[in-house]
C-alpha cells in the first residue's frame, strides 16, 4: 500500500480506505511492510498493519506459494470486523477452513479473470469486482455463485487527477503517454510500432512510457525494454520509472497530447484505472477493443479503439492516435466528454456505492444469525 510504490489495486483500496476513515467507519489495512516502515501505524484515520513482504518471481506456480504464506501470516494478524474484504488468493480458503476468525461479512474482490479458482470461494457472501466483463466470467465458472457478484467500478481521485493543474509540455513536440507495467500483456508492440509509423511523418511526436521495467514489479524485464527500442528504429522512447506520487502522476498525464493504453491481456485485465486517470486530467484515452474498458471509454465519445486483434493492429492504431494529434475538434469533443464521464467515478461515489453494499451484507448476516 501507499506510500510504498504500488500497482492499480493497492492505489485504488487506499483512497477508498481513506474515503470509509472519513465516514467515521474503523478501517484496518493488512498490507506487506517496506523498508523504513512501522508495524503498525496510523494514517489519515486508518490503521495499518505491515507483514513480511515477498516480491513476486514471474512463476505462477511460486507466487501462489508466496501468496498462501502471506495470506497465512494475514489469517493471523486479522482484526475483528464487521467486513473483511480481500484479493489474496488463498485468503479466502483459510477463512472458510479457520471458521472465519470473526471477520464479519467477507469480500473476496476479483480484479482479475478468475483462473478456476472462484469455487474456492463459496464460502464468500461478496464477490466483487469492476466490469460485467470479469462478473459474467465469474458467474461462468461458478453459476452456483452468481447470486453474490456484484459489480462496483474503480474510482478515481478527481481532486488530484483534474484538468486543471501543472504540466510539462516540451514546446514543439507531440507526445503520446503510457502509464503501467512494461510488460508485453499490455500490448505496448503495437504501440511502438504505430508510433515509428507516425514518427516517419512527423518528427516531432514523442513517446513516453512510464512504469515499472524488472519482473519483480510485473514488467517484462531488459530483453522486453530491448526489444521495443529495436521495433522503434530511429524513433526515440523515453523510459521512465514508476511514478509513485499521485501529483507528480497527474501532472504527467496532463503533458501529453494522447494517452494511449493498447492492452491485449483479455484475461489479465479488469477494468484498468489507468485510462480513467488520464481521462479525468483531460487526456484524451486511445485504448484497445478489449470489453474491460467499456464503462468509461465509449469509442469516438469519450475516447477511441483499435481492433487488438487485426492483422496490422499497428496501422488501425497510428489512424486513432493521428485523429487525435491532428484533428483538434475531434480532440476537443473526445477530451471534454471523457472529463465529464470520469467524475461518474469519483472516490466519493464509489466509496459510497461500496458502503451501501457492505451495510447490505452486514444485515442480511444479522437476520441469518
Amino acid at each position: 500500500m501507499p506510500p510504498a510504490p504500488t500497482g492499480a489495486i493497492e492505489k485504488v483500496w487506499h483512497r477508498l480506505c481513506e474515503a470509509f476513515a472519513a465516514r467515521g467507519h474503523e478501517v484496518t489495512v493488512l498490507a506487506p511492510g517496506i523498508p523504513g516502515s512501522f508495524a503498525t501505524e496510523r494514517l489519515n484515520d486508518v490503521q495499518y498493519v505491515r507483514l513480511p513482504r515477498w516480491n513476486r518471481t514471474g512463476s505462477t506456480k511460486v507466487d501462489l506459494i508466496k501468496d498462501l504464506c502471506h495470506s497465512n501470516n494475514a489469517w493471523r494478524a486479522l482484526p475483528e470486523a464487521d467486513v473483511t474484504v480481500t484479493n489474496c488468493f488463498w485468503l479466502p480458503v483459510l477463512l472458510r477452513i479457520a471458521r472465519r476468525k470473526k471477520v464479519g461479512a467477507l469480500n473476496v474482490h476479483v480484479q482479475r479473470f478468475p483462473k478456476r479458482q472462484i469455487r474456492l470461494y463459496r464460502g464468500a457472501d461478496r464477490l466483487s469486482t469492476v466490469s460485467e466483463a470479469i462478473a459474467d466470467a465469474i458467474r461462468a465458472q461458478a453459476p452456483q455463485l452468481a447470486g453474490i457478484v456484484r459489480v462496483i467500478g474503480n474510482p478515481v481521485d478527481v481532486a488530484v487527477f483534474q484538468p486543471d493543474g501543472p504540466s510539462r509540455r516540451e514546446p514543439g513536440c507531440k507526445t503520446i503517454l503510457y502509464t503501467g507495467r512494461v510488460h508485453p500483456e499490455k500490448g505496448l508492440a503495437i504501440l511502438v510500432k504505430a508510433y515509428a509509423r507516425l514518427h516517419r511523418d512527423d518528427a516531432t511526436i514523442r513517446l513516453r512510457i512510464i512504469g515499472p521495467t524488472d519482473v519483480a514489479r510485473g514488467g517484462g524485464g531488459p530483453a522486453f525494454v530491448a526489444s521495443l527500442r529495436a521495433a522503434a528504429g530511429t524513433a526515440p522512447i523515453e523510459f521512465s520509472a514508476n511514478i509513485a506520487d499521485v501529483h507528480a502522476l497527474a501532472s504527467a498525464l496532463r503533458s501529453c497530447d494522447v494517452y494511449c493504453y493498447p492492452s491485449i491481456a483479455f484475461f489479465g485485465e479488469a477494468s484498468p484505472v489507468a485510462p480513467l486517470e488520464a481521462m479525468a486530467c483531460g487526456a484524451v484515452p486511445v485504448v484497445s477493443d478489449l470489453p474491460q474498458f467499456g464503462a468509461y471509454v465509449i469509442n469516438d465519445v469519450t475516447g477511441l479503439t483499435f481492433p487488438r486483434e487485426a492483422p496490422e493492429a499497428d496501422a488501425a492504431l497510428a489512424r486513432q492516435l493521428q485523429r487525435v494529434l491532428h484533428e483538434p475538434a475531434t480532440a476537443r469533443r473526445l477530451r471534454d466528454a471523457g472529463v465529464e464521464r470520469a467524475q461518474a467515478f469519483s472516490v466519493d461515489r464509489i466509496a459510497e456505492a461500496h458502503l451501501e453494499d457492505f451495510a447490505g451484507l452486514v444485515a442480511g448476516r444479522a437476520r441469518s444469525s
